[in-house]
């Protein structure tokens, strides 16, 4: 199911990639992957289907690659949040950074975001195995950046078990005002994920280790 990695295209190649991969990530997404049937994606895309074979080996494969550039371009999108902006910034300020930067690349890639959703929930039948192992991939990057941001913002360990927690929250909250936004085009992912920041900090506080009592007077 894998596709046609060894094939390097030339330039005019490397177009004719592209606008299938365009087509397939707008038809999977719009009338999902059964229904993405080769013939409808050569169509939209107006490339032969020769071409398709030959870069790709099959629908898995378009699927798959579909998938890898998403995740790339998605993730190439968000901004390097790696610092507080000054000593000053509380936790809440920089969690409200990394979600409008969260918030403004959902809102650019919505097909590979409803493809990765979908797909997380019930993978296609075909090649069930390696299409999980991508999403579950993807999602786990996803929380390693979650991880390191709530980290920077509270001065924690980005592999303890409570900032592991908290980013594990915050992609279920992102994951619902995703969904909830594509069932209800009032509704904006700006305004639903507006109150994350103040849920985390909430959160932590609930959750974080607290010291037993009389400890602060030790030492």
């Amino acid at each position: 199911m894998t596709g046609r990695t060894e094939v390097t295209p030339n330039r005019r190649g490397v177009r004719s990639r592209e606008l299938v991969l365009d087509a397939a990530e707008r038809v999977m997404a719009e009338h999902g992957f059964e229904a993405a049937t080769l013939a409808r994606v050569v169509d939209e895309a107006g490339i032969p289907m020769s071409s398709v074979y030959h870069y790709f080996g099959s629908k898995e494969g378009i699927l798959l690659a579909v998938m890898a550039r998403g995740a790339d371009r998605f993730f190439a999108d968000l901004p390097d949040l790696t610092q507080r902006p000054g000593d000053s910034a509380l936790p809440r300020e920089h969690l409200a950074r990394v979600v409008s930067a969260a918030t403004g690349t959902l809102e650019r890639h919505p097909d590979f975001l409803r493809l990765l959703i979908v797909f997380a929930v019930q993978p296609p039948a075909t090649g069930e195995g390696e299409i999980r192992a991508v999403v579950r991939r993807i999602r786990e990057q996803a929380l390693g950046l979650l991880r390191e941001q709530i980290a920077v913002a509270f001065g924690d360990d980005p592999a303890s078990p409570v900032t592991d927690l908290l980013a594990r929250f915050a992609l279920a909250a992102i994951d619902g005002a995703f969904v909830a936004c594509q069932a209800d085009r009032a509704a904006s992912l700006a305004q639903l994920l507006g109150p994350l920041p103040a849920s985390l900090a909430a959160a932590r506080s609930t959750v974080a280790p607290q010291p037993a009592d009389g400890a602060a007077g030790l030492g």
